[in-house]
């Protein structure tokens, strides 16, 4: 095996410090744990940054402390109008009531301390605050974490399974506030809920769906690889520096529905280069790519990173 998937966590030979070293995920019901929500600027945490922290630290079952913080950035503060209306933040707000992100992000890893970590879709919350501690040079953020979400979607089977569904599901609220420290409060109380419903072969079943494939073997089925495969259907041509062995990336490709190609293409989804292929002038792909974008064609360009980045929330999802 030199790509696959184990307890959640995806491992790829030669490529393994291109991923965040994030902690695995652990289904299960505590009474000692730090949940945590966050809101962002957006979906990406390459592009993006986040706007405000919401923390509760819980012992015993019982709240012990809290933490929340609007962050404000040296050079950007600025905030799309969805993001406004979704939650009511603003540039304005930002600028004037947030602190420091470098002082928020220290006080909040502080906060989480060695705790295991609970959200709601922890995974997109978890890459934004891994990204932000490691550009402050902060311990990594490997806690182990329990996903909120893996739990509902046993609980709640075929169903549309969003914070607020949960939430009107089970009379703790009609609308969800989109803010740091009040959406952690309502988690904690759909996680409550969850723990006096749950029971031993539900629990059962949410570790089980917890991903564990080996990408690169003879016979990969579809049952193992799940939903939001970012594969599935792709025309994908590998090209410059990669540090993954691209003979194993190809059979990869292959056994998540994708097709390996050798030439881009106008049929080309995604061209994936070595991080710093981008600023190569001759890279002939690259330079194809651009012109047949040009031309119409809707060939995404990714880096070795992002590509892998997006096969680690697969993954973990």
């Amino acid at each position: 095996m030199s790509i696959y998937v184990k307890n959640g966590i995806l491992h790829v030979d030669g490529a393994q410090d291109k991923l965040r070293q994030k902690g695995q995920e652990k289904p299960d019901f505590l009474s000692n744990y730090t949940m945590l929500d966050i809101e962002t600027t957006g979906l990406s945490p390459f592009r993006d940054r986040i706007t405000e922290l919401g923390g509760v630290k819980v012992r015993n079952g019982q709240i012990v402390d809290q933490y929340t913080n609007l962050l404000k950035f040296p050079k950007n503060n600025k905030v799309p109008a969805f993001i406004t209306k979704l939650n009511g933040i603003t540039e304005e707000q930002l600028t004037n009531e947030g602190i420091p992100a470098e002082q928020a992000i220290k006080e909040f890893r502080e906060f989480i301390g060695d705790d295991t970590i609970i959200g709601y879709n922890v995974n997109f919350d978890l890459n934004f605050l891994y990204d932000l501690s490691q550009k402050y040079n902060l311990p990594v953020l490997n806690n182990d974490y329990v996903d909120v979400l893996r739990l509902a979607r046993v609980y709640y089977p075929r169903q549309h399974n969003r914070l607020i569904d949960c939430m009107q599901r089970a009379g703790i609220a009609q609308v969800e506030q989109h803010h740091g420290l009040a959406d952690s409060l309502d988690t904690i109380k759909v996680y409550n809920d969850f723990n006096q419903h749950f029971t031993e072969d539900l629990l059962e079943q949410a570790i089980g769906k917890i991903k564990n494939v080996d990408l690169t073997g003879d016979e990969v089925y579809y049952y193992q690889l799940g939903f939001r495969n970012p594969v599935q259907d792709k025309n994908i041509v590998l090209s410059g520096n990669l540090h993954m062995d691209q003979r194993d990336a190809g059979k990869m490709i292959n056994s998540m529905g994708g097709q390996l190609d050798q030439n881009v293409e106008n049929t080309t989804n995604y061209l994936i280069m070595g991080d710093h292929d981008f600023f190569r002038k001759n890279n002939e792909d690259l330079n194809r790519a651009c012109l047949l974008i040009k031309d119409g064609a809707k060939i995404k360009r990714l880096s070795e990173s992002f590509f892998l980045s997006m096969l680690d929330d697969w993954a973990r999802s």
